[in-house]
């Protein structure tokens, strides 16, 4: 079980490029040295999979530097939201990807945006990327549900990263992982600490996100009543779904990066826990779920 749950980790870069979440452990962006000590115990830890973006400050780069194509690991990337409508765009735009990445091909190449299913050009592009070799997969990350079904029934999409948390059901009560599975694509689910709110203590959490508190509340006791830390509750909670193919986590430091790998040793008792969160919180508000509302 925990060689499985080890297989559905994905370490994000966001937090490697920029400053970024509401729980920054460091309150600033690490060094160079600091990123690479954590991407080299990700890698030690048994993690194959990361993901990175053009939007994400200097992650890409940072990555290059690492050197982390050479070391066989599965990289997302992410077109810049802004490219123009052309194929030809969308190429220049992985090209600078990959000089960035000093890799020659990358795992999946994703859209920021679902609205841009729409645009010709862009899918061009990527369907030519894929032809070409330079990425394995074409991927979309979403945050509504109503987009997550268009990704899911779209013919060019393999994979489709998701927000997925504890407190967000909303694709569970849609049908999106059963239209998702038939379809074959895979599932990447983000967010699984809802950016940091989930750890906070209720009052900090309320402060931070008006409406928060007392759903942070009843998270945090049924996970103590269950014998669960925080951490433990929320990552088990998104690794335990058996429709969820990875669940990408970010990091600030390597102490941060080891308590979340031993997490996994956890995962064979989780299935109560499990049931009693879903039971919870079917009906947690969007002001609380969607951070682009906060």
């Amino acid at each position: 079980m925990m060689q499985d749950l080890t297989a559905k980790l994905c370490l994000g870069t966001v937090q490697l490029g920029m400053k970024y979440g509401v729980k920054n452990e460091l309150g600033r962006q690490p060094t160079d040295e600091e990123a690479f000590s954590v991407l080299d115990a990700a890698l030690a830890a048994g993690i194959t999979a990361f993901d990175t973006a053009r939007a994400y400050g200097t992650a890409e780069e940072l990555l290059g530097r690492f050197g982390l194509a050479e070391k066989g690991a599965h990289i997302v990337s992410k077109l810049h939201p802004n490219t123009a409508n052309r194929e030809e765009a969308v190429l220049s735009e992985l090209h600078e990807s990959l000089q960035s990445l000093r890799a020659k091909k990358i795992f999946c190449y994703m859209l920021h945006r679902a609205g841009d299913l729409q645009k010709s050009g862009i899918m061009a592009g990527l369907s030519k990327a894929k032809a070409l070799g330079l990425t394995k997969t074409i991927g979309v990350s979403i945050y509504e549900p109503e987009e997550a079904m268009e990704a899911a029934l779209h013919p060019l999409v393999d994979v489709i990263q998701i927000p997925y948390n504890v407190l967000d059901q909303r694709l569970d009560a849609c049908g999106f992982f059963l239209q998702a599975a038939k379809n074959g694509k895979r599932v990447y689910a983000r967010s699984a600490f809802l950016q940091g709110l989930l750890l906070m203590s209720p009052q900090e959490a309320e402060a931070s996100v008006s409406g928060s508190g007392v759903f942070v509340s009843k998270f945090q006791d049924i996970a103590r009543k269950e014998g669960y830390m925080n951490t433990e509750a929320a990552m088990l909670y998104v690794l335990s779904h058996p429709q969820i193919d990875g669940v990408i986590f970010g990091v600030d430091t390597v102490e941060q990066l080891r308590e979340n790998v031993k997490i996994l040793k956890r995962g064979e008792e989780f299935s109560s826990c499990r049931k009693q969160f879903r039971r919870s919180f079917e009906n947690v508000p969007r002001e609380v779920v969607v951070p682009s509302l906060w």
